[in-house]
């Protein structure tokens, strides 16, 4: 069995929290001890204490810093380097499998289908990441691990932490695009489950991000992202949000599995 651990980032969704992802652990019998949820602050550290007093999976609760993107960078380094560490987003309401060519199921075991599945095919490529399918479709999704330039999304992903102060993100919006890319150049690999994705509602639910979140918001970071790898990504904006993306694509190919692969050789 893999030694790994369990990251649960949270912000003013302490009732949120115990319907969706906390339930969905439960269900898989992730064990509670290896499960702790990373709060912004003090007063948020004493709200979610006080709504999961009695919950078993409220033993663990620390308190990181504000905003998504520095509090996954703090909690990487919360954990030793060389962890294997999964990070779940509070609102996982299910994590489902591709059956068929247009169907979606709930897994049987979350342990076995991914996160054994993840940081096994990370140690046969390479990777220091994986992740699922973005979009909870079937119709577009695959029975492959992909382990090209791609889109990990932060809403479950795995990571076997790194310390590299050049892998932290700058961005709070966007993040996971961000960090994508920057596991991609220094590693020259990434690892997808492709035939894998989770039901989410992703911009509708209170707390998060949505307290901030706009349009001029997501725009200025997706723009300073898109700034920062030119060679690998495209800005565009989709027409049914009018929320402005990224589009990979490593136009060099100088990165994909390169020895020795630096940030700073990238930045240089």
């Amino acid at each position: 069995m893999i030694d790994y651990q369990v990251a649960i980032p949270s912000f003013k969704r302490e009732k949120t929290i115990q319907t969706k992802t906390l339930r969905v652990l439960q269900e898989h019998n992730i064990p509670p001890e290896l499960v702790t949820i990373f709060t912004a602050n003090e007063d948020q550290q004493r709200i979610y204490e006080e709504a999961l007093k009695d919950h078993p999976y409220g033993k663990n609760i620390v308190m990181g810093v504000p905003t998504i993107g520095a509090q996954r960078n703090w909690i990487e380094k919360y954990y030793p380097e060389g962890t294997y560490l999964m990070m779940f987003d509070d609102d996982i309401e299910e994590v489902q499998r591709k059956s068929g060519e247009q169907d979606l199921v709930p897994v049987d075991d979350l342990y076995k289908e991914i996160i054994e599945n993840g940081f096994t095919n990370c140690e046969r490529l390479g990777a220091k990441t994986f992740g699922i399918y973005a979009a909870a479709n079937a119709y577009f999704m695959k029975d492959r691990v992909y382990d090209k330039l791609c889109y990990i999304i932060a809403s479950m992903f795995g990571v076997i932490c790194d310390h590299d102060t050049a892998l932290d993100r700058v961005t709070n919006h966007g993040e996971d695009y961000e960090y994508s890319l920057k596991q991609y150049v220094k590693n020259g690999v990434l690892c997808r489950l492709d035939n894998y994705t989770v039901k989410s509602n992703y911009y509708k639910e209170e707390g998060g991000l949505q307290d901030i979140r706009t349009e001029q918001y997501v725009r200025d970071s997706i723009t300073i992202i898109a700034e920062m790898f030119p060679e690998l990504c495209t800005m565009y904006t989709r027409k049914s949000t009018g929320m402005a993306e990224l589009k990979f694509r490593d136009s060099t190919g100088r990165y994909k599995k390169a020895e020795g692969n630096t940030l700073d050789a990238f930045f240089g």
